[in-house]
């Protein structure tokens, strides 16, 4: 253990621990102290805490958006009741005509919450791409103790190139594809006539497709340069373990000592991996839940307003209830990559 802890002293996490206190607005994760406390085989948080964190974070989350709901089932109500009216007292004319004005006003709402929500989104990936640029040098380090520099090296590379996937697929090109398809699909009910439909699909499938693949060929590539590599970085520090061992007279101790630096090297290593795992849910876990309650949130207003509203201003709602969905499906698949990435990398370079 005094072995890792001197490992580990030689790691700076200063700027790990600077983007944590961006990230989170505050100095509660310390990260050397996450990555102490796992090394001496201690649970760094307690479920407790990690609960009272989900309760806060909901009800700040329904209490924030709270008007917001109550607004948006008025106007509903509202434009119900005015078009209704006026179809009966002045015609078709008039009633389309209030509509109209109702369905501006709703629609206004409806693109200051999805552009608010869209915010929170793309904030998240930009800052978790950050994230992982400051630990990747720090935590590759730790691999080159118990791997070598041929390990350490390509699997750095490998970080590199997901990191400017994630930033290119979902940062890129998800998030403003996601935009375009929420104003096609809000655009649409401003007539009668279908006109955008399927465009709209054409995007939603598009979107999903893309994400779906990337996700699909980085884990495969981590997988696959994952049964490779660590056997060979393995083969080289067993001949090195053998050959110091056969030096007469000191060859044991210096085997000895090797082998515990690796295994120290090791330990250091799958520390600062789950602790990365850690802070990477714990940033990406609370964006997610703002998302999954919003769009539980519209969902029911729109299962609320669907029995008295126009069929077009439901239309609107599930069109940003889909377009929630594909928002939190990108954050979820950004936190995925890295979290699955982290933990093969953890598990494939394991010294044996």
């Amino acid at each position: 253990m005094e072995e890792a802890d001197r490992v580990w002293d030689e790691i700076s996490s200063v700027d790990i621990q600077e983007m944590m206190d961006r990230m989170l607005g505050s100095s509660t994760f310390s990260f050397s102290e996450y990555v102490t406390s796992l090394m001496h085989g201690q649970l760094p948080f307690s479920i407790e805490s990690v609960l009272r964190t989900v309760i806060d974070g909901l009800a700040a989350n329904l209490q924030q958006e709270k008007k917001m709901y109550i607004y948006l089932i008025l106007i509903a109500v509202i434009g119900a009741m005015l078009s209704n009216f006026t179809s009966l007292l002045q015609g078709k004319q008039v009633a389309e005509t209030a509509f109209y004005a109702v369905y501006m006003l709703f629609f206004s709402l409806l693109l200051a919450s999805f552009t608010r929500i869209a915010a929170i989104a793309g904030d998240t990936l930009t800052q978790l791409l950050d994230f992982m640029k400051v630990l990747s040098p720090s935590y590759f380090m730790t691999m080159a103790f118990s791997q070598g520099a041929l390990s350490s090296g390509v699997y750095y590379q490998f970080t590199l190139v997901l990191i400017t996937m994630v930033d290119f697929v979902l940062v890129k090109f998800a998030l403003p594809a996601i935009h375009i398809y929420f104003l096609l699909r809000i655009a649409n009910q401003l007539s009668k006539q279908d006109m955008f439909s399927k465009m709209s699909e054409l995007i939603h499938d598009v979107v999903k497709f893309v994400m779906k693949t990337m996700f699909g060929i980085m884990m495969g590539l981590n997988v696959i340069q994952g049964l490779v590599v660590p056997i060979t970085s393995q083969l080289e520090s067993s001949a090195v373990i053998k050959l110091s061992g056969a030096i007469p007279g000191v060859g044991s101790t210096i085997s000895s000592v090797t082998s515990t630096v690796l295994l120290a090297g090791n330990l250091v290593k799958n520390s600062v991996g789950a602790a990365g795992i850690i802070a990477v849910l714990f940033y990406c876990g609370i964006p997610l839940l703002k998302l999954a309650v919003n769009r539980f949130g519209f969902q029911l207003i729109g299962a609320l307003v669907q029995p008295v509203s126009d069929s077009r201003i439901t239309a609107c709602i599930g069109a940003l209830v889909e377009s929630l969905k594909l928002l939190t499906y990108a954050v979820f698949v950004g936190c995925m990559m890295f979290v699955i990435s982290i933990a093969l990398m953890s598990a494939m370079t394991f010294v044996r």
